[in-house]
């Protein structure tokens, strides 16, 4: 099952199997709940909750992924994660079917939850936001958006697959990018793989990249890192074998 496809790279040799991606994206309004399809943008469930001055996710906007893939990996920006405000979901699960299930079922971690462990299904999601005033939230969500067209590429033109790394947590926050741009990795090239110039924990295809250059490039920015200041960057790109 493929979300919108952040953080996914697949192997030059292909997939042995079916992708299915969820392109089911109903969204309904309650009260202060939205109720949104698994196949549902971030984007156009942000510009809901505007419209119907509902604050708690702008954090979201203009992430490039569905519900499902931002419940799969915790997705999340500027301080805030889904976990945050997800209240329950719809699920389904083989040989188990289709179940509610309450948030902390998914046992989420930054940038984790348990569908990374065990195949199951978002079906649909309800999250859990708070009444305010339409013209902050609105500033608000420029803002952010302002942030990610001035740092990251273009994803509808650019070939990118998102952040590479995880951000160091623990014992403080460190984000995977200041490490990268510290050890030199700036102006990066294997083959048609690049360094992002305005964000070093972003990989473009410049050129034809296959995606055994990203996977060169990424190895060698990881490095680079544990050379610079011995810490191990984990990924957070899932890259699919065959």
């Amino acid at each position: 099952m493929l979300g919108g496809g952040s953080n996914t790279l697949f192997s030059d040799d292909g997939f042995d199997g079916i992708v299915i991606r969820d392109c089911c994206n109903e969204i309904v309004v309650k009260g202060n709940r939205i109720s949104v399809h698994g196949g549902a943008w971030l984007d156009d469930v942000v510009e809901t909750a505007l419209a119907n001055s509902l604050t708690g996710i702008e954090f979201a906007a203009g992430i490039p992924g569905n519900v499902g893939g931002a419940i799969y990996g915790n997705a999340g920006a500027f301080g805030s994660n889904i976990s945050e405000i997800l209240e329950n979901a719809i699920i389904y699960a083989p040989g188990d079917g289709v179940r509610i299930v309450k948030a902390d079922y998914f046992d989420f971690k930054y940038r984790h939850s348990k569908l990374k462990e065990q195949f199951e299904l978002i079906l649909s999601a309800s999250f859990k936001l708070s009444s305010g005033k339409s013209g902050d939230i609105a500033d608000k969500i420029k803002e952010y958006r302002e942030i990610r067209r001035r740092k990251h590429p273009d994803y509808s033109q650019d070939g990118c697959a998102g952040s590479v790394f995880k951000n160091i947590k623990e014992p403080e926050l460190i984000p995977a990018g200041k490490l990268l741009e510290e050890s030199g990795v700036r102006g990066m090239k294997v083959g048609g793989a690049e360094v992002y110039p305005k964000h070093c924990n972003i990989i473009v295809n410049s050129d034809k990249a296959t995606a055994a250059n990203v996977i060169e490039l990424s190895s060698i920015m990881r490095q680079k890192v544990i050379d610079k200041f011995n810490i191990e960057l984990e990924y957070e790109m899932l890259i699919i074998d065959p």
